[in-house]
């Protein structure tokens, strides 16, 4: 029985001294992570939505699937992003699925003036 899969945004940062474009070691740590992702997700039934970089900040989005926070904890230390990089794991809800804009007042609209 496979579990619901909900999405996650993780945002890496690293010096810009460690950059694989410039660090030749940083280079080979970065191509050994990248190399250990597939299994690792595949094992947590994980799915890699999208993955960027943003240049030249030194800094990169994935979106991933998960069904825990922790499989992509795990996953972001057991891949050895966390050895090279800062990061943090954002639960994320698309606004299309929320009444956040559905319920509220209309703009210029005071409460005296809603209809009960």
């Amino acid at each position: 029985m496979s579990a619901e899969l909900y999405t996650y945004v993780v945002e890496l940062k690293h010096d810009p001294g460690i950059s694989r474009l410039g660090n030749a070691a940083y280079r080979d740590v970065s191509s050994q992570t990248h190399a250990l992702l597939p299994k690792l997700m595949a094992e947590r039934g994980m799915k890699m939505l999208g993955m960027y970089h943003l240049d030249p900040q030194h800094r990169a989005y994935l979106i991933l699937e998960a069904r825990r926070v922790e499989d992509v904890r795990d996953v972001l230390y057991l891949s050895k992003f966390m050895h090279w990089c800062e990061g943090n794991i954002y639960p994320v809800t698309a606004m299309g699925e929320t009444a956040w804009f559905d319920d509220g007042p209309e703009p210029g609209v005071n409460a005296e003036e809603r209809a009960p």
